[in-house]
């Protein structure tokens, strides 16, 4: 057997994505437009890496550099 189809899969993943934007914002019609922005909180799970602790080890090693 063959595998999926990328363009298939991504088919299959907005489709899920709605689906899970309309459980997560019941009642509002536009629900399924915001698919792709389902990160409904800012903690350090769900939210950008660099802007809740610092900046990474790559930019720290790449700051160490410039400095000297």
């Amino acid at each position: 057997m063959s595998p999926e189809p990328k363009r298939a899969r991504r088919r299959r993943d907005l489709i899920r994505m709605k689906a899970k934007a309309i459980r997560v914002y019941p009642g509002i019609p536009q629900a399924p437009k915001w698919a792709d922005h389902l990160a409904v909180c800012s903690c350090w799970m769900c939210g950008h890496r660099r802007e809740q602790g610092g900046p990474t080890m790559q930019e720290r090693r790449w700051f160490s550099i410039r400095a000297e």
